[in-house]
């Protein structure tokens, strides 16, 4: 399934982000992180990516986390996950991730936080 990132403002300062398909290498996550990246850039100071729909990230998908949770952190913003899928768990587990990103089960905890 293609990757696809659907936008939901909580304020003029948190973006979320609705996740679906698959992060993997190519033309259309590359697509996605200029979206975010431009919407973070916009007086983001929370950013959050509502992962629930994404069925698989490789090592590229996993690269876009890292490079959004460091963009976040350059402009004393946040990066928070909300529920990712089984799967995707196990990636951010495997690689130690899960220490680093935090992530949230549910999107009022996201928001809380």
């Amino acid at each position: 399934m293609i990757l696809e990132a659907e936008l939901d403002r909580a304020d003029a300062t948190t973006a979320i982000f609705r996740l679906t398909g698959r992060m993997t290498l190519g033309m259309r996550l590359r697509e996605v992180e200029s979206r975010i990246t431009e919407v973070a850039g916009n007086g983001v100071r929370k950013l959050v990516l509502e992962l629930s729909g994404v069925e698989f990230l490789d090592s590229a998908g996993l690269g876009l986390l890292m490079i959004l949770y460091g963009k976040m952190k350059t402009h004393s913003g946040e990066l928070r996950l909300v529920a990712p899928t089984g799967r995707v768990l196990e990636v951010l587990k495997l690689t130690c991730t899960d220490a680093i990103l935090p992530i949230d089960p549910d999107l009022d905890a996201a928001l809380a936080a």
